[in-house]
């Protein structure tokens, strides 16, 4: 399981086009994981919980010219790796992550940027908050 933050400006187009775009190719992931977009903070509503979409990798690959525009017009040359995801879900019940794994543990993932790997045991954590509000 990976936490991928994205802008308030990108979000929408995240969700629609099932991808994302990275600087960095994510490490540690594989096809099929799971990925949880994370709006960022700083731009979200006041009662807007920062996870309200999960998704599945489908495949990581380097940009091609000019196919950044398509999805965040005035992006281009800012980063070099899409990401196509697949079976976006939208969480009937959003959360932070203090709400899953408690806010002591959820401190490590605050300063991410762009993405990051879940550690097994707030994975294990998230899996069974999910269980809980379906």
């Amino acid at each position: 399981m990976h936490l991928f933050k994205t802008s308030g400006a990108t979000f929408n187009s995240v969700i629609k086009n099932e991808m994302h775009a990275f600087i960095n190719y994510p490490q540690n992931i594989k096809t099929g994981d799971l990925i949880l977009v994370s709006k960022n903070q700083k731009d979200l509503a006041p009662s807007e919980k920062q996870i309200r979409y999960v998704m599945e990798l489908k495949e990581i690959r380097g940009l091609r010219s000019g196919e950044i525009e398509k999805y965040w017009p005035g992006n281009e040359g800012r980063w070099n790796y899409l990401i196509i995801c697949q079976n976006t879900k939208k969480l009937k019940k959003p959360l932070n992550l203090e709400n899953a794994i408690g806010p002591v543990a959820a401190k490590k993932y605050k300063s991410v940027m762009t993405f990051k790997e879940i550690e097994h045991s707030d994975e294990i954590k998230i899996l069974k908050f999910f269980e809980k509000e379906t």
